[in-house]
Order: structure tokens, then sequence, then C-alpha cells
């Protein structure tokens, strides 16, 4: 396949099935998906709230992490790091970007690493959860591995 995916070999993340699955083999089948999804209602679409902004970056920031290089260069590290800030200065609910701001001052993001990146991730999580009044993760590889790079539960694997 063409396109997105020059590289099938690097396609063992949940992710990369799903979008394969959804893109037509074909222009005829890319033409017939066009056709069906103008033919459906459009629904309305509002801007997040809150606490669906937080779940959908949550989970972005967590599956990011958990498929960050175990051995990541220093552009990487850097990236990763920018990336954060950037996040931070941006993010769209103005008391969550200013404590993830303040946040971020007091405890850099550790990069230079999978597991520091994971870890260092889960504990900012866990600070945010503690101020909502919401139960904490156990933080360790086992477990954050199990959530979101490659989970034994049946119902996740495809």
């Amino acid at each position: 396949m063409g396109g997105l995916f020059q590289n099938d070999d690097d396609c063992e993340r949940p992710a990369c099935d799903d979008v394969k699955s959804m893109l037509p083999s074909s222009m005829a089948e890319f033409e017939e998906m066009k056709k069906k999804h103008e033919k459906r209602k459009k629904k309305v679409e509002c801007p997040p709230g809150s606490e669906e902004l937080g779940l959908g970056t949550w989970k972005l920031l967590h599956s990011m992490a958990a498929w960050y290089p175990d051995q990541p260069t220093k552009q990487q590290q850097n990236g990763m790091t920018n990336f954060f800030q950037t996040l931070a200065a941006f993010y769209p609910c103005t008391y969550c970007a200013e404590d993830f701001q303040v946040s971020l001052e007091k405890s850099p993001p550790k990069t230079e690493s999978r597991t520091d990146l994971c870890l260092w991730l889960c504990h900012q999580h866990n600070q945010v959860n503690q101020k909502l009044g919401k139960p904490l993760f156990d933080c360790n590889m086992k477990n954050l591995d199990e959530r979101w790079r490659k989970s034994s539960a049946s119902e996740c694997n495809r």
C-alpha cells in the first residue's frame, strides 16, 4: 500500500491497524466511500467541554509516551519537551494551561527514555486527578504498558 504506509513493518501500534482498515484499497472503493459519506445526515458537532477535551488529551499523551523510543535521540528528546511546552501554552482550557505551565516549571518532562517519560506523565496525570478528586493510577511500567501499549485483555486484541 502506498501513501501513508510506506513502511508496513513499523505498524505494531494498535492505531495503525485501525487506520489501514479504514483506508480504501482502490479509487473505486474511495468513490463509493465518498458517496456513502455524503448521504449521511450531518450531525452538529459542538466544541468539546473540559472533560471531553481532557480525556482525549490524556489518551493522546499516554499513547505517545507508550510508543516513545526506549533510547531517544537528542532531537527526539527536544521535540517531546517542546511538544509539552507548546501544549501547555496553547491548551484550550485557560485554567488547565496555566496549571500545566506551573507543573512543567516544577517538573520538566523527563525525556531520556520511554520509561522516564511514561512515569513522569503518569505522575503529572495523578497530580491533576488529585486536584479533581479522582482516583490515582499506580504508576509502574507494567500497569502503564498494559493500559497504553499492549493490553492482554481479550477485548483489546484485534
